[in-house]
């Protein structure tokens, strides 16, 4: 049946499989670097032939806000690395591959994902079958068969990296069911869809509640109840589902008690202690010490610690007040397209993940510009889709 598409259908439906297989696969791939590797393989294939063949028109990225704030944002950091005191090459070019692989599966996703709606339906159909199914088999292998305790935090080896990163994904892997069962299209005729995604949405709260990640547990919990305020059910539906949610927490509260005295035990990590550390280091105001630069802490307990955990700080730390600004310049970019076009479900839905998000890295990560991994999904992917419903806004500015 491929064979007997034009070259640029064919294109696509190839590109589109290769892109839902890559970002489901995030959730099962046990070995990151594997997964990095198919990533760089795909795009190293795919950017090149989009751009030689001349299957898209760059000048319409110039027609989204989004685009254009991002990349003022990327090209500045790139800008950076001139005045950075790298360790090692590879801390610049790290950095320049990291915007080059965004960038180039920035303009794949547009042209693959130019069409119909059903093709973004199916990848969220797969990203949370692949995340459930995931989560589902590793929380029963280490707490049903190696019978660890409910207190040892719950994670997904392989590019989600850690707890911390595990515990974003399936935040937003719930979000991403509540969305489909409140704004999908006719979900309300196909109950063995509601039936499935609400067990997703089982499977992915009780292992987010299993990573002890608390900003994770109450940034999903917070946009959760956003998404039923501004769904279009009924009042009374609503009431029920608030209601519903609040039952599971408190039933979550009681039958995971063992997990109360671990959270007591870490919940007074505060990292303002560390954050002032940071900014005792802080000299360039301005222009940050570049993209690339390590930073560490010279005094006190703290002494060599270099993460900072938070993609704010990190933005501050190497691009200065300059760089903090052209980051909070594409967050706000992005939060008021989505307002903008918020008649769209689907833009509601993106847009609050993407919220969701940036409310991740407010007190986690270093920055938002990294490998295709755990948070680069959930931050780079919501923000990629909203920029293709502005340019479809835009019929003048058609990227294929």
């Amino acid at each position: 049946m491929i064979a007997t598409l034009p070259f640029e259908e064919k294109t696509k439906t190839l590109f589109f499989y290769s892109v839902v297989f890559l970002l489901a696969s995030i959730f099962f791939i046990p070995e990151k670097n594997l997964h990095l590797k198919l990533f760089i393989l795909f795009v190293c294939i795919a950017f090149p032939l989009i751009a030689f063949k001349g299957l898209c028109k760059w000048s319409a990225l110039l027609g989204s806000r989004i685009a254009i704030a991002s990349f003022l944002f990327l090209g500045y950091s790139l800008l950076s690395l001139l005045w950075s005191e790298p360790e090692s090459s590879r801390d610049i070019l790290n950095p320049i591959k990291d915007i080059f692989y965004l960038v180039s599966f920035w303009v794949i996703f547009l042209f693959t994902f130019n069409g119909e709606d059903r093709r973004l339906q199916c990848l969220v159909k797969w990203l949370i079958i692949a995340g459930s199914t995931t989560a589902a088999c590793y929380a029963a292998y280490h707490y049903l068969y190696l019978d660890y305790p409910l207190t040892r935090r719950f994670t997904i080896p392989g590019p989600l990296v850690d707890k911390v990163r595990t515990g974003f994904c399936l935040g937003a892997g719930a979000l991403l069911c509540l969305g489909s069962l409140l704004y999908e299209p006719g979900i309300r005729e196909r109950k063995s869809t509601i039936l499935l995604l609400l067990v997703a949405l089982t499977v992915f709260l009780v292992t987010l509640v299993l990573t002890h990640t608390r900003l994770a547990i109450a940034g999903t919990l917070f946009f959760g109840f956003v998404m039923v305020a501004h769904s279009p059910i009924k009042n009374r539906s609503k009431l029920l589902l608030i209601g519903l949610g609040l039952m599971l927490l408190i039933a979550a509260c009681i039958f995971l008690a063992p997990l109360i005295d671990a959270y007591i035990e870490k919940g007074q990590s505060s990292r303002f202690h560390l954050w002032s550390g940071y900014l005792k280091e802080f000299h360039h105001y301005w222009f940050g010490h570049g993209h690339g630069t390590t930073i560490y802490i010279t005094e006190g307990g703290l002494a060599g610690w270099s993460a900072y955990h938070s993609v704010y700080l990190g933005a501050l730390l190497s691009g200065g007040i300059v760089g903090l600004t052209l980051l909070l310049l594409m967050i706000l970019t992005v939060l008021l397209t989505g307002w903008k076009l918020r008649a769209n479900p689907y833009v509601i839905v993106a847009t609050i993940l993407f919220a969701f998000a940036c409310t991740m890295g407010l007190v986690n990560l270093d920055s938002v510009i990294s490998r295709p991994r755990g948070y680069w999904l959930i931050f780079w992917l919501p923000l990629i889709v909203l920029s293709r419903y502005e340019l479809k806004s835009l019929p003048s500015k058609a990227f294929v």
